[in-house]
């Protein structure tokens, strides 16, 4: 009964979030100030949320003996690759792509986006991310390698099908530039299949912004 009741309590406070979230996105696309402290609002919520899981898992751990091995479900794992060269350096391209900030340019959904940083002993370090129709989500950078590697998880919202998709983000130093290699990771349950031609789509495309992009502050800043 107190789970139920807890659950029934999160379903409504979750509820709530998302309908703040799309009343921020409206707001910021009017110019209204008070779009950024209502999303402030909603990522307080979203991380208290993410601090009691983990009290209450950490308690849980202490409280209860660990039941006996059960038999895990298959996974299947999916992956993509794609790959592009840059007249860059590295150093350029990261300072580019690492900032959560990174993800607001020009006809992309993402209306606003911030970093929280690591908690000693907790979470790490999580990228927020508000669309322009209010949908909400955060990823966390779970390795990093200044200027050579990130990989990334998404962990909100939480897949109904329970899969997990992982990012990672190579950079290579080569004559002309760097070479960036973005490589996506799905893993389902054993009877579903991730779209691996959406997951190549979305890899090149992101390359190919990446280098409009670079491109467009190197007139930028020829131009200043």
């Amino acid at each position: 009964m107190k789970n139920t009741v807890i659950a029934y309590f999160a379903v409504l406070a979750l509820t709530g979030l998302v309908t703040l979230s799309i009343q921020g996105a409206s707001l910021l696309q009017k110019s209204d100030p008070r779009g950024a402290l209502v999303l402030i609002i909603v990522v307080g919520g979203l991380l208290l949320t993410f601090l009691y899981g983990v009290i209450i898992s950490r308690t849980a751990r202490v409280k209860v003996q660990p039941p006996k091995a059960a038999k895990m479900p298959g996974v299947r794992t999916t992956a993509t690759t794609s790959t592009a060269d840059y007249d860059f350096s590295p150093a350029v391209v990261w300072s580019t792509i690492r900032p959560a900030e990174a993800a607001i340019v020009d006809g992309s959904n993402v209306a606003y986006a911030f970093t929280v940083p690591a908690i000693p002993d907790g979470p790490r370090e999580r990228q927020c991310f508000f669309g322009r129709n209010g949908g909400i989500s955060m990823l966390e950078i779970i390795e990093e390698v200044p200027e050579r590697l990130a990989v990334t998880q998404s962990i909100f919202p939480p897949d109904e099908d329970g899969a997990s998709t992982k990012t990672v983000y190579r950079l290579e130093p080569t004559a002309r530039g760097c070479s960036l290699t973005l490589e996506s990771i799905v893993e389902t349950p054993d009877f579903l299949m991730a779209d691996q031609q959406a997951m190549q789509r979305f890899g090149d495309s992101y390359l190919e912004g990446l280098w409009v992009l670079l491109e467009q502050r190197k007139l930028e800043g020829a131009l200043e």
